[in-house]
C-alpha cells in the first residue's frame, strides 16, 4: 500500500475525468462542491431514483444520474453513502456496470478491508479520506457555508 498527500497530487489529472458522487450528505456534498471549485468539468451524483436530495443537487448546479447510470458513466466512483448502505448499493448498481479501468474510491474503508465489497481486478480501488469532518473541509470559503447548511 502506498500512501500520498496533497502534495503528492496532480490536480490537472483528474479535471477531465467523469467522476461520480455517491450520495450527497455532509461527506457528498463537500466532495462534489470541492471537485467543481477545483475545476473538474464533469462531476455528477448518483442517487437513488426519486430522491429527494436531488432538488439540492440541482440547486447546486450539478447534475443527478442513478447509481447504475453513474457507474457506467464515470471514470471514478466516490461511495460517501452510509457505510452499512455501501454493500447493498454496490450489489444492486455498480458491480455490473462499472467499466474495466475505472477507479472505486471510499472515504472509510470498512467495506472493502472486511470483505463486504469484493470490486473485481480490473477495477482501481482507492481510499479519499478527509483529515477533518467533512463540511470543514471546503475548498473554498464560498462552497464553505454551502457545505455547512
Amino acid at each position: 500500500m502506498r500512501v500520498y498527500y496533497d502534495r503528492d497530487a496532480d490536480l490537472s489529472r483528474i479535471l477531465d475525468k467523469k467522476i461520480a458522487i455517491v450520495g450527497y450528505g455532509s461527506q457528498g456534498r463537500a466532495h462534489a462542491l470541492n471537485l467543481t471549485d477545483s475545476g473538474a468539468k464533469n462531476v455528477a451524483v448518483a442517487l437513488r431514483p426519486g430522491s429527494a436530495t436531488a432538488k439540492k443537487v440541482e440547486a447546486d448546479g450539478l447534475k443527478v444520474m442513478s447509481v447504475a447510470e453513474a457507474a457506467a458513466w464515470a471514470d471514478a466512483i466516490m461511495i460517501l453513502a452510509p457505510d452499512e448502505l455501501q454493500r447493498d448499493i454496490y450489489k444492486a448498481d455498480i458491480e455490473a456496470n462499472i467499466r474495466d479501468g475505472a477507479a472505486l474510491m471510499f472515504a472509510h474503508g470498512l467495506n472493502v478491508h472486511f470483505g463486504l465489497i469484493e470490486p473485481k481486478a480490473s477495477v482501481d480501488v482507492l481510499m479519499v479520506a478527509p483529515r477533518a469532518p467533512a463540511t470543514r473541509c471546503a475548498a473554498s470559503t464560498r462552497r464553505a457555508a454551502a457545505c455547512r447548511a
